[in-house]
This record gives structure tokens, sequence and C-alpha cells, in this order.
């Protein structure tokens, strides 16, 4: 009774402390809304700059959370362990080969040894002592610190190796998908990201290529690079008929492969969702143009997750929690290249028909019983992140501000050739790269074991490399495949436990 007694003496306190903070945000809401750049001088707009910059990448950091949660919910129970360890590792490697190689490949200034194919300068970055190595990048920011844009640069960087785990989970061994996520942050993203988001870039320069924020640079060579593993290492046991003992595929499908934790992955979603508004927001470089860049990736996202509940039956599938999902992280996906270019009515548009390309993409990858992907990462950030590239030149508005940032003044059949060819060209720069990383990779794994096997064992005979009477080259390739394959991919009794070599349930 004296508590309750206590609480109302106290109830007309907190009220006034309520009212007086809910007046607090509503005059700086309404102050914001008024003040412009011309009302601020340089150093205040600096400050609201770099601050805003950092607010974004804490949001983009905190999509890792989002990753876990939908990875997790998308695969099987037995898996929840090594999945979330993927997804929380990953960002650490990533972060550390960013800073070692990336961002100077990605952002280094070119004068030096640098040049239209990569940056030169700025490795091991250093932020407490002076440096001009990233004087063209900084032009491109006015106002932002290196350090702001090196922390904001390495959240995206972490994003696109975060995608690849989707594709591959519940099968891909730990060391080699560390090892993959390592190289393709510090070499293939960075490299190709230079061609598209420096100054100096090819793509940038030559072709006018532009990605706003990322469904090329980002979420299309992750996707890419996901693709190549999955490829790889062939469909889970079971799965589309895969026999992982015979290599064979058998007439009907063994096991259950729906999601097993929904509520998960729905959480998941949401946490992406939020994220995102960092990722796009944070890409504006004129503070003017940051809600512009988040409203249309809400309405995006919206749009997506609507058309893919309603067409779903039209593909002949009952409508599900997962297609929703789906469908509103391809319609971010979609808006990422064009967030800062378009209006509303074109965002509707792009998230709407990524949307329904998330659907058709989904239904492709289980017709073709090639590619399993646990979690949709492919037609999510594959496919939707090329329609976001191509969209760029169909719906960019010339009165938006952030086109001033170099979009080509001719038709836009001229900027949708650019963007195609400009895809193209990083897909394939990315497919190949993957391609031979998990080989060296794989292989590189599967002799360690044989030596390590050989020295707890040396009486058991293993088969030699090359039989020297039928050695040639297609036999030596056939064996890098099928080596690089075996290395790269957990034994069965690993897979069925849920293991993936380091990890148990």
């Amino acid at each position: 009774m004296n508590r309750l007694l206590s609480f109302l003496e106290y109830r007309p306190r907190l009220r006034n402390i309520l009212s007086f903070c809910f007046s607090l945000i509503v005059m700086l809401l309404i102050g914001v809304g008024k003040v412009t750049a011309q009302d601020l001088n340089s150093s205040t707009l600096d400050l609201v700059a770099n601050l805003w910059m950092l607010i974004a990448g804490s949001l983009v950091f905190f999509m890792n959370a989002g990753f876990a949660m939908l990875e997790t919910g998308f695969c099987r129970t037995n898996n929840a362990t090594n999945v979330l360890a993927k997804n929380l590792i990953v960002f650490c490697v990533s972060a550390l080969a960013y800073w070692m190689f990336g961002f100077g490949l990605m952002f280094g200034d070119t004068s030096e040894v640098g040049n239209s194919f990569s940056g030169g300068t700025g490795f091991f970055l250093e932020i407490l002592t002076p440096n001009n190595q990233y004087i063209q990048f900084q032009k491109l920011w006015p106002g932002r610190s290196i350090a702001t844009l090196f922390f904001f640069q390495l959240t995206f960087a972490g994003t696109a190796a975060t995608i690849v785990s989707g594709a591959v989970a519940e099968r891909v061994k730990f060391w080699a998908f560390l090892l993959f996520s390592f190289f393709l942050v510090a070499f293939s993203y960075s490299l190709t990201g230079h061609w598209i988001w420096s100054s100096e870039g090819w793509l940038y320069n030559l072709f006018k290529f532009r990605d706003f924020a990322g469904s090329t640079v980002v979420h299309s060579v992750g996707g890419m690079a996901g693709l190549v593993g999955a490829w790889l290492l062939k469909p889970r046991d079971g799965r589309f008929g895969y026999n992982c003992k015979t290599d064979c595929y058998e007439e009907k499908e063994r096991g259950n492969f729906a999601p097993h934790q929904l509520g998960f992955a729905t959480l998941g979603c949401l946490i992406i969702w939020l994220g995102w508004f960092g990722f796009n927001g944070g890409s504006a470089v004129n503070l003017d143009d940051v809600p512009m860049a988040i409203t249309t990736t809400m309405i995006a996202a919206a749009a997506g997750g609507v058309l893919a509940l309603i067409l779903n039956p039209l593909i002949g599938r009952k409508a599900s929690l997962s297609t929703i999902i789906n469908g509103i992280l391809g319609g971010l996906v979609g808006i990422t290249a064009s967030s800062g270019y378009v209006n509303i009515r074109s965002a509707i548009i792009i998230g709407g028909i990524s949307g329904i390309i998330v659907l058709l993409g989904e239904e492709f990858l289980i017709k073709t019983k090639v590619i399993d992907d646990p979690v949709g990462a492919i037609p999510v950030h594959l496919f939707c992140g090329f329609w976001g590239t191509i969209a760029v030149g169909f719906f960019s508005n010339k009165d938006a501000g952030e086109f001033a940032n170099g979009l080509t003044q001719d038709s836009p059949i001229s900027q949708v050739a650019f963007q195609f060819f400009g895809w193209i060209v990083v897909m394939a720069f990315t497919f190949i790269f993957s391609l031979i990383l998990w080989l060296i990779i794989g292989n590189l794994l599967y002799y360690t074991q044989v030596i390590v096997l050989r020295q707890k064992n040396p009486q058991v005979n293993f088969s030699p490399v090359i039989r020297s009477q039928s050695f040639n080259v297609s036999d030596l390739f056939s064996l890098v495949w099928s080596r690089g394959r075996e290395g790269i991919r957990v034994s069965l009794s690993e897979e069925l436990t849920g293991s993936d070599g380091v990890f148990s349930d």
C-alpha cells in the first residue's frame, strides 16, 4: 500500500517529465525540419554529417543481427549453432580484411601506384596520424572524416560477406567459409567497388555506371559469390533427391527442409528492414536528400512484400510467411541502387517488381534442382540486385538532389545500357574470382586433412594424387574440381547432425 501511495504521489512529476521530453522532441523535429544547409555554418554541418553517417553505419552493422536471425530461422534447427557462429565471426574477419587491404584498394588515391582498376594507397589504415591517401574519396564526401567513412564502408563490406553465408548454409565447412570471406572482402569486393564508387573507377567515369547504395557493389557481388559456392557444394543431402553418398539424384526428395523457426526469421526481417534505412539513408551525400532515400526505401520494401504475397498463388504456391519476408527483402535490394534518384511512385514499381522477381527466382531454383539456397539469398540479392541496377536507368529523376552526382544526361536507354554492361562485367569478375578461390581453399583444406590423417595413421593407404601414365590436363582439372568440392563441404555425418566440422548443435 505504501508503494502504491508513493507511486500515486510521484505520478504527477512523472507526467510532467514525460510531457517536457515529448515537447522537446517535437521542438527538435520541427527545428530540424526547418533547418537547411544554408542555416548552418560549415563546422556545424560537418559535425551533423559525420554524426548521421556514424548512426547510419551503426544501423547497417545491426543488420548482422537480422541476418543471423533470418538464416537461423530459415535453416533446420540442428544447424542453429553453426549458422549463428558463422554470422558472428564473418564480420570480425571482414573487418580485418577491409582494414588491411580492402579500404585502400577501394578508395585509396590512384596518383602514385593506383589506377582506374584499383586504389593504390592507404593499406593498414591508421587514423591517428595525418595522411593524404584518400583525397579523392573525401572530395566525394565533403566534411566527413576518414574514420567516419572507413567505419561506414566497413559495415557495407561485412554485409557482402554475410550474404554468402545464407546461400551455402548447412553444408559448408567453417574454415572454408572464413577463408573465402576474408579474400572476398579484401580483394574481389573492394576491386569492383573501386570501379563503381571511386571517382577514379573506370565504370564510374567511362560508362557513368551508378549504384547509389550497393545493389551491384554489395548485394549482387554477395549473391554471385554465394551462387558459385552453392553450385560447387551441391544440394543438402536429400534436397531435390540429391544423395550425398553417391553424388547422384534420386526421384524423390528426402527430409523436411521447410523453415523451422519463422519467428526468428520474421524478427530478422524487421531488423534488416530497420538497418536498411542506414544503408540507403547514409549513402546520401547531401543531408537534405536523406529523408527521400529513407522514404523510397520504406515504400519499396512494402510494395515488395505485398506483391509477393498477392501473386504467390499465381505460380501454384500457397501464401506463406517466408514469401512475405523475402518479398520485403527483395524490395529493399531492388531500391538500393536508386533510392536517392527516384520518387515514391517509381519506388513502388521497383519494389513490386522485385517481389515478383523473388517469387520467380525461387521457383526457378526449385525447378532446376541444381542450386540449393536455404534462405533465398540468390533470388533476393543477385536477381533483385540486377533489377535494381537496371532500374536506375528507367526511373531516375533528374530533379533528385543526388542525381547531380553524375548520372548521364542522355536518354534513359543509354543509362540502362551502361548499367547492364557494368553489372555483367562485375558479375563475370566475381564469378571467376569466386570459383578459383573456392577451389583453391577446397584443395588446401582437403590435402591438409590428408596430411593430418597420414600422421595419425601412417598405415592407411591413400590413392596417389596423379597417375603418371594417364596424366593429362583434363585429369588435373577433374582432380582439382573434385578435391575442391570435397574440401569445402562437411562430411555426411556432420551434415546430418548439424555440425560444420567445428561447431555442433
